[in-house]
């Protein structure tokens, strides 16, 4: 598999996927960290809070290790193995960056604020915010059930999945749109680098298997 192939292959999730790329990146260009923050957060309601919290947790690591075992036990093996290689490696990466870059989440940010939004046992009070490692795994997982999938027109459902995780973290104060963005990116690379990887180890390997067999097959009886 090789990048031009995944491109032509998932035009939809690619298309759908800059398209909310441009969009945060206008954001970014004309309003400030603060200002795109407070944008994206017009209105807060008690259903809202209770429909983002359980959500934001379909980027969270537990859910997508037992997402992967599942797929395991139920013999959807290569698939199970995306999702868990791309999760980690995009977790991986998140963290190191998370390590060196110690960007304030924006209950600290904001903290001489105004903004009356933030949640009571949700809302993060430190620092680490760049990137958003729930996003990276989100969009890790939706790309790699795109590749995977033959009806394509499900690429629409998983970006818009994907991209509801991501914006639950901005919902619940956890990051700003670069923190999002930039995890986005982590893990729709991260998904594409397991995904052609992983593949043409798994193909070397059936193929040697193959070969194998049809040469213990054309031995001659002695």
């Amino acid at each position: 598999m090789t990048l031009k192939r995944i491109y032509k292959e998932n035009q939809y999730y690619f298309i759908g996927y800059m398209a909310l790329v441009f969009l945060a990146i206008f954001l970014l260009i004309f309003y400030t960290k603060a200002e795109g923050f407070i944008l994206l957060n017009p209105f807060h309601s008690e259903f809202l809070d209770y429909f983002f919290i359980p959500a934001t947790y379909l980027g969270d690591g537990f859910f997508i290790v037992v997402l992967s075992l599942f797929l395991f036990l139920y013999k959807k093996r290569f698939l199970g193995l995306m999702v868990f290689s791309s999760y980690a490696l995009s977790g991986i990466i998140a963290q190191v960056l998370k390590y060196f870059i110690l960007e304030a989440r924006p209950a600290l940010y904001l903290k001489n604020s105004h903004y009356p939004y933030f949640i009571d046992g949700i809302t993060l009070h430190n620092f680490h915010s760049f990137p958003s490692g729930h996003t990276a795994s989100a969009f890790a997982l939706a790309a790699v059930l795109c590749f995977w999938v033959k009806n394509k027109n499900y690429s629409i459902l998983f970006l818009f999945l994907a991209s509801l995780v991501g914006y639950s973290r901005i919902y619940l104060g956890q990051h700003f749109i670069d923190d999002v963005l930039a995890g986005s990116a982590i893990g729709v690379i991260s998904a594409i680098i397991c995904w052609i990887y992983f593949e043409k180890i798994i193909n070397r390997i059936a193929y040697t298997k193959k070969s194998e067999l049809v040469t213990e097959s054309g031995k001659p009886d002695i």
